[in-house]
């Protein structure tokens, strides 16, 4: 376990409310979780203000990336649409789900880097992008592709339940929230926290992709309707 004290962190590059205090401690965990606390610790005393979990779980979007999205453009919410759509026939993974956990983790810029490491639109780890078969990471297709693959390779991971609803891959919601904080966190969360880890990062995370895949599950329904 290392604790260590990170002076004049500002609270808006964290992303949570304003506390009295500029300092914060932080504390790395086995389990590589990090936790912050504004509380000088004395002894063994520890209040957990946020925590944040191992891998991209640890990053806070935004703010502290390498290289934070900067096409703000319209057109880029379309412009990769052959891509994914043509990763469908391969992996099934809903337009509305990719387009959701796109959105949240590059929004649309297929040049971000974390502070994690993850890179690209679906933000893919080099080790998750290796074993997914992507050659350049930062060709938009292959990205897609890749992330497909692996929310795909989630979804065996996690599906147990036999729902016959296409939008949620044959997944039940439970395993589909498991899928979306195993892309986020890892599997290896996941599986140790029976679910949902405790990470505020990817609890949020959570929330916004599922948010977002309803909305567009429901925009694209309305579409169709109207035809």
């Amino acid at each position: 376990m290392r604790l260590v004290v990170i002076l004049g962190l500002t609270v808006a590059l964290l992303g949570i409310a304003p506390v009295a205090r500029a300092d914060f401690w932080a504390k790395e965990r086995a389990d590589g979780t990090v936790e912050f606390t504004n509380v000088p610790p004395v002894g063994a005393g520890w209040k957990v203000l946020f925590k944040t979990g191992p891998g991209k779980a640890k990053a806070t979007r935004g703010a502290t990336d390498i290289r934070p999205p900067r096409d703000a453009s319209p057109e880029r919410l379309h412009r990769y649409d052959e891509h994914i759509r043509d990763q469908f026939g391969w992996y099934f993974i809903p337009e509305q789900l990719l387009r959701a956990v796109i959105k949240t983790e590059s929004d649309y810029d297929p040049n971000v880097i974390s502070s994690a490491g993850a890179k690209g639109l679906m933000q893919l780890m080099p080790a998750t992008a290796h074993s997914m078969g992507v050659v350049d990471i930062f060709d938009a297709r292959q990205n897609i592709f890749g992330g497909a693959r692996y929310l795909a390779t989630l979804a065996q991971r996690y599906c147990r339940t036999p729902v016959r609803s296409r939008p949620d891959m044959g997944c039940s919601r439970a395993e589909l929230i498991k899928i979306i904080a195993a892309y986020h966190a890892g599997p290896g969360a996941v599986d140790k926290y029976g679910g949902l880890p405790p990470y505020e990062t990817t609890r949020a995370y959570v929330s916004t992709v599922l948010r977002r895949f309803q909305e567009y599950t429901t925009d694209e329904q309305r579409m169709l309707a109207e035809r």
